[in-house]
């Protein structure tokens, strides 16, 4: 009988150090911008006349893409970007490309007109953005899962419309709310 409740005694602390453990794990992650931390919001302009926010599509995989009119890699990889955003639903998916041109939007717009890009376009002329997400290449992207939290961040110019770019949104489309 001694030994029992020694034996309980002994437990019940370690028992409880595994039932707050759990809990631990179900807080929010952190705000940050490597993956496994909650992405930073932050609300642009747009080219559409309207403002965007990171926050509004909670709920769905997003693409933030930072990019410039006169980066070579960024016209090389925003073909793939479309045929990408054309591939999925705006329930699902979402692409913010986060322009850091220093012009103002005619450019840009002219840019995004000339290719016929049709993903929302967000102008970051002050790089307030840009640095709150510690974009030192562009292009960078960051792709961020339905509940916000930031999964992977791409350097340089990439085929999203390749398979395993494919593969790598489809998995976070399986994963529901």
């Amino acid at each position: 009988m001694i030994k029992r409740t020694l034996a309980i005694f002994l437990l019940l602390p370690l028992l409880f150090a595994c039932s707050r453990k759990g809990e631990e794990t179900k807080s929010p992650p952190a705000v940050g911008v490597e993956a496994g931390f909650l992405a930073p919001d932050f609300v642009m302009k747009n080219l559409r006349g309207g403002t965007a926010s990171l926050s509004q599509h909670r709920g769905k995989v997003v693409l933030i893409n930072f990019w410039a009119t006169w980066c070579g890699p960024c016209k090389m990889e925003m073909p793939s970007m479309e045929a990408l955003y054309r591939s999925y639903s705006r329930n699902d998916f979402e692409i913010l490309a986060v322009s850091i041109d220093t012009l103002g939007e005619p450019p840009v717009r002219l840019f995004v007109e000339d290719f016929g890009f049709t993903f929302p376009v967000l102008m970051d002329e002050q790089f307030e953005v840009n640095d709150r997400y510690r974009v030192r290449v562009v292009p960078t992207s960051i792709l961020v899962d339905r509940k916000g939290v930031v999964t992977e961040r791409f350097l340089g110019a990439k085929d999203w419309n390749n398979q395993e770019s494919r593969d790598v949104i489809e998995k976070l489309i399986r994963t529901k709310r």
